[in-house]
Formats: structure tokens, sequence, C-alpha cells
């Protein structure tokens, strides 16, 4: 059998035709942690693969004229488009000031998620369907002092960049090698790619992320409410303004001018494609019954409340070099040795492996991570309890949130515990007309012992009852108990902890 022989010199790999395509979907979703990390946006300078993906995805945010035909699609919004909004929240119920919102943004649905993967305190009873509630204590939002609403969201530091060198080595050494197997146009492309991906992480990355809340009277009642999805509700207390930063607050990445131009939005006139008589008329500056206005005359009736546009000419240039990257790549890695081919391919082999790890990371996670450190919410300000039914959940929301007032006073406070224990159970049989009516005599009620809680209290409200109502009144009377009792520990609790917090003080003046 005669020897296998392999003519390196005629030999080629032609990798140039999945150059561009190969791990494009893990470049994409790499390229969406660049403002999750702190100096993420500086460890881009490696040849990575999928440019041609990366490219087309991003292009998308230019939104212009110039650029929409270059990369057609929609023009979303760059915090949407990346994944830092667009998720839609849990209804909220304000319990004093009257807001009610059926859905709420990207924030509260984070908050929820965070709550939801909270260690829960068992709290023993009667168990039909568990609900959870969390209680949220909001701290004072200190915003951003040259803004009444605004907080600039720091990235997390991580280890990422310790592990960015690795690719970031492997490309510049296997470029410094093509060059020394005198095989440059290899040389070239991993060049090429060093520079565009490193551009491109550093121009979309450039943006800090903002959070931006809604506007308060400064003589708004508490923003106390309830964050309410399925079995798991969330008791948010605190002011007004510190409670909007969640339920009407979102992310918004901020880039600097010179990516961003706000432009007016123009409205276009509609033309036929080809009609010759009216740029006729327009080259010449004819002006008749049937031409119309001439050019100067439609720029000046611009609507002066014309809708701002957001240009990201920086962005599409980038994206633009991307596709050029792709091309080249394909036309010129025929042409390299086969030494530079596998130098290629194994600084790509590197890229793509660093990008899966940055595309494994849970973006949703780290985006609940720089929330909670934003805002300080901390675990002491977040406690979540299991309780066994959703009618022991209502009565013990409802009285986490009740004001520190007589309950005289509730009214002219704007609270109004039926309506609470509604949006949990809407039902309206007697026996559930009579258990809010107990559960309301015990909460106006000052006395600790909970003797409104008890089916003797009922009274002759319930001599009509069958036996069946009667031990349906004695089981949720039984949860609301049970609700009660946990309400009282964590009212000793409370005290406790502020008589500490107090005694420290004293010894530290």
């Amino acid at each position: 059998m005669p020897p296998v022989t392999i003519d390196t010199d005629n030999f080629s790999l032609d990798v140039g035709g999945f150059a561009g395509f190969f791990g494009g979907e893990e470049a994409v979703s790499a390229m969406e942690t660049v403002h999750l990390y702190r100096a993420r946006r500086w460890t881009g300078w490696f040849n990575s693969p999928g440019s041609y993906s990366v490219g087309k995805h991003y292009g998308r945010l230019a939104n212009s004229r110039f650029w929409n035909g270059m990369f057609p699609g929609p023009n979303i919004e760059p915090t949407t488009y990346i994944g830092l909004d667009g998720k839609s929240g849990p209804m909220y119920v304000a319990s004093q000031s009257g807001t009610f919102l059926k859905q709420t943004g990207h924030l509260a649905y984070l908050l929820m998620q965070r709550c939801k993967d909270q260690r829960a305190v068992i709290v023993e009873g009667r168990k039909t369907r568990a609900n959870k509630v969390t209680i949220l204590d909001m701290p004072d939002i200190k915003f951003d002092s040259d803004t009444e609403n605004s907080l600039t969201i720091h990235a997390r530091d991580g280890f990422h960049k310790h592990i960015a060198l690795i690719p970031i080595a492997t490309s510049v050494v296997t470029c410094v090698l093509c060059a020394w197997g005198d095989d440059w146009y290899c040389f070239s492309l991993i060049l090429l790619g060093i520079l565009v991906n490193g551009i491109s992480c550093f121009v979309i990355g450039s943006a800090s992320i903002v959070l931006q809340s809604g506007a308060s009277s400064k003589n708004a009642p508490p923003g106390d409410g309830m964050l309410m999805d399925g079995n798991h509700v969330i008791v948010v207390r605190g002011k007004e303004k510190d409670v909007l930063a969640i339920t009407q607050g979102k992310f918004h990445l901020e880039y600097q001018p010179w990516v961003r131009r706000r432009v007016r939005k123009e409205r276009r006139t509609r033309s036929i494609i080809g009609d010759g008589i009216r740029d006729f008329h327009h080259l010449f500056g004819k002006k008749d019954a049937e031409s119309g206005p001439g050019p100067e005359t439609e720029t000046q009736d611009l609507d002066d409340d014309a809708e701002a546009n957001d240009e990201y000419a920086a962005i599409g240039f980038c994206s633009l070099l991307l596709v050029i990257q792709f091309l080249t790549q394909l036309l010129l890695i025929p042409q390299g040795k086969l030494f530079g081919q596998i130098m290629f391919l194994t600084s790509f082999a590197v890229s793509w492996a660093y990008n899966l790890f940055l595309s494994s990371m849970d973006g949703e996670y780290l985006q609940e991570v720089q929330l909670a450190q934003a805002l300080n919410l901390s675990d002491d300000r977040m406690k979540t309890y299991k309780l066994g039914t959703r009618t022991a959940a209502a009565v013990f929301a409802c009285l986490t949130l009740q004001p520190d007032c007589e309950h005289k006073d509730w009214g002219n406070r704007g609270f109004k515990p039926q309506e609470i224990l509604r949006q949990f159970i809407p039902n309206d049989t007697h026996v559930w007309a009579v258990w809010r009516e107990q559960v309301l005599e015990q909460m106006r009620s000052s006395k600790q012992v909970l003797q409104s809680l008890d089916l003797e209290a009922c009274g002759n409200r319930i001599a009509a009852f069958n036996d069946v109502d009667k031990n349906l009144l004695n089981d949720l009377l039984s949860d609301a108990r049970t609700a009660y009792q946990q309400y009282l520990v964590l009212q000793v609790r409370s005290s406790l902890i502020g008589s500490v917090s107090s005694s420290v003080k004293k010894e530290a003046w």
C-alpha cells in the first residue's frame, strides 16, 4: 500500500465559508452582557466568530434612513433590544393612594422573580394551596444630584475580565505566529477581527444604565401597596417616590452624544416612484398648482410637535465593519497558508468558548442583583412568608398594610381593608361576607385576644347556616387566626429590633 502524503503547499482548509456564521448566536448573546459587567466593554479585543450575525443584529439600532436600508427591520429602542426592558410586571394595588396598575414594568418583574427565589419562613397552619407573601420595606432612595428621578446603576464587578485574557492572548499570539510564518493574509484577518470586535464592544458598551423613576408629589400619601402575581404577593411599604421606582421605573441605556444623535422625525410626504414631472419641477424650482410647494416650503412646514428620533450612527458603523469583516474573511481566508488557517481557527475556537461562557450567564439574574444593589434592597428589608392557604395570605397582607393610626382615621388615609381582601378573594357568598366582617372587626379592635375570629362570635349571622357552611367558616376563621398570630410575632420582632437599634445609637452618642 503506497504511503499517504499531504501536500501542505496546495492543501487549504477553506474556512471562510463558515467564518462569519459559526458561533453567531453565542456572539450575539455574549454582546448582551456588555453593560452588565464592569470593564466588559474593554475586553473585546479578540477575533470573535459570528461577525455577520452580530452586525445584522445590532445594525437595526442605528435607526436612520441610511442604516435602515442596509440593516432592515424594526427599529427598537436599545434598552429593550438588548434585554434591559420589555418584561411585563405583576399587578399593583395601592392600599392608601388609590393607585391601581393592571400591569407594571420590567423592574417590578425583576423584583418579583427575586422574591420568588428567596427562602421563605414556613407559617404553620391549615394547608390547601400555599401562597407566599414578601414584606418589602423600601429604603430612602438617593437619586442623582443633577436629576430628580434618575439613578445611575453601577455595573457589577466579576472575574470575567480575568477569563477574557485567554481569548485576547490567544488572538494576539496566533496573529504574531502568522506574521512569523510569513502568512500575511491570515495575519491581517486575525488583526482585523481583533480590531473590529474590540471597537464594537467599546461602542455598544459605552452606555451607562440609568434607572428612571416616575415623578411623584411631595404631598403624596405613602406608596404602600401590593404586587400580585398568582400565588405570590409582595407587600411594598415606603414613600411614594421610592415605591414608584419599582412600579413605574425602568432601565435606560444612556449613550454619549458621540454615539446617540437626537433628531426630529420628519413627516414624509408620499410620492409615486418614477414621477418625473414632480422631480423635474423640484429640480428647476418651478411651482404651480399641480406641482405643490417646493422643498423649501416643505421644510418650513414641518410639524413643530414632531416626535424626536434617536439615531445611533456609531453603532451602525460598527455593524458595517462587522459585515465587512465577514466578507473579507470569506474572500481572503482561502488565500492563506495551512499553518495560518489553523491559527485562524484556533483563535476562533478559543473566542467561541469565551462567548459561550458569557452567553451561559443568566442575564435576568444579573439585572436582579444590580437592581437590589442600586436600591439597597438587602435581605433584611425583604422577608418572605409561606402560608398554607390563600385566605391566610389575604389576612396577613392586609394586616401588614394597615396604617399606624386608629381605625376611625382609615377613611381619611384612604385605607380600605375590605377591598384588599377582595383583591385576594372576590367571593361574595354569605359565608365569605361573614368572614370578612369578622376579620374587619378584629382589625378594628385594639385587643390582641382573637375573640372575633371564633365561630361563637358570629352570633345570629350564622343561624341559618347548615353544617357545611359552619365548617367552612370555621376553617376560614382558623386561617385568619394563623395569619393574625404571625402578624403579632412580626410586630414583636420589629419592636425588639427598633429598641435595640435605638439603644445602639444612644451608646454611640
